[in-house]
């Protein structure tokens, strides 16, 4: 039979619904008592025009069911994780129901779910990740590591006209520097094969260089090496070219590094963005009184 809690309780349009037992969780249902809770399903829509959002969720809260005048407590949950199908129309015969001074009417659950929207007011937010640089927003739930990833795209695009004029610049000085070369040999007693291809070589490992330098920006500076003369012997105009190439390909890895910092500075930054609530912008679905087990 049920106890005092149901008799005492006035269910004058107050829906009722129980929830069931997790097997897993809980004793055997002979050491188990209902006891009587508050259920408030409700819509909640968080709007934020410079975010350019407007996003519902459904929610379910649940507190006990206070006793005789005392307060209801919407931070303590009657059910921690609430699962909408473990609701049941009517209660399992092998569990009793707890006694108690829980006389209500429909008016103490208008007040509760009064106090419960209030409280939504105050501290409820949803927080969004934010880049103040480029403004992006990251969607609701959105992790940080998933969100970062858009603000590194955007920070590339806005660097890459930065990196193709600096490529152009740098392979149109690598080509003057060839055209000087191809000019002095031209004019020169040693003209012959060996010149050529010895020129030629240092031209392609400095193109090659420069080419990996900008294929990949943070590549760039993490991936590269400072570029050394190699002590061996060469003629003095060989070591001119190479002391050349080597000042060139410096001068490009140091600008390189100036647009990676730029792009690391705006590619890094975030700040978090929180959304709250208006009264207006929570929609109460239904309201019932809900049977939890317990011991």
């Amino acid at each position: 039979m049920p106890g005092l809690a149901r008799k005492r309780i006035a269910m004058e349009v107050i829906p009722e619904a129980w929830y069931r037992a997790d097997a897993d969780d809980n004793p055997a249902s002979a050491s188990l008592r209902y006891r009587p809770a508050i259920l408030v399903e409700c819509s909640v829509n968080f709007r934020s025009l410079r975010a350019g959002l407007n996003h519902s969720e459904e929610r379910n809260y649940t507190a006990w069911l206070p006793q005789g005048d005392l307060a209801v407590d919407w931070d303590c949950p009657a059910v921690e994780k609430f699962d909408p199908g473990r609701l049941a129309s009517s209660p399992d015969p092998s569990i009793t129901f707890v006694e108690g001074s829980f006389h209500k009417v429909p008016q103490d659950f208008d007040q509760y779910e009064s106090e419960l929207v209030d409280k939504l007011v105050r501290n409820k937010r949803l927080k969004l990740f934010f880049n103040p640089v480029f403004g992006i927003f990251s969607s609701p739930g959105e992790a940080l590591e998933d969100f970062m990833p858009h603000v590194g795209e955007a920070a590339l695009a806005r660097v890459e006209p930065e990196l193709m004029r600096l490529r152009t610049r740098f392979e149109l000085q690598l080509e003057q520097v060839r055209e000087a070369q191809i000019s002095r040999g031209s004019s020169s007693e040693d003209l012959n094969t060996e010149w050529f291809i010895s020129r030629k070589l240092h031209f392609f490992a400095s193109e090659n260089r420069l080419a990996d330098m900008f294929s990949n920006l943070a590549g760039s500076v993490f991936g590269s090496k400072e570029v050394r003369v190699e002590n061996e012997s060469c003629k003095a105009d060989e070591w001119e070219l190479r002391e050349d190439l080597e000042r060139l390909e410096q001068e490009a890895g140091k600008a390189l590094r100036t647009v990676y910092d730029e792009y690391l500075a705006s590619a890094s930054e975030y700040d978090v963005f929180e959304i709250g609530l208006q009264p207006d912008n929570i929609q109460v679905v239904r309201r019932m009184l809900l049977w939890v087990p317990g011991c």
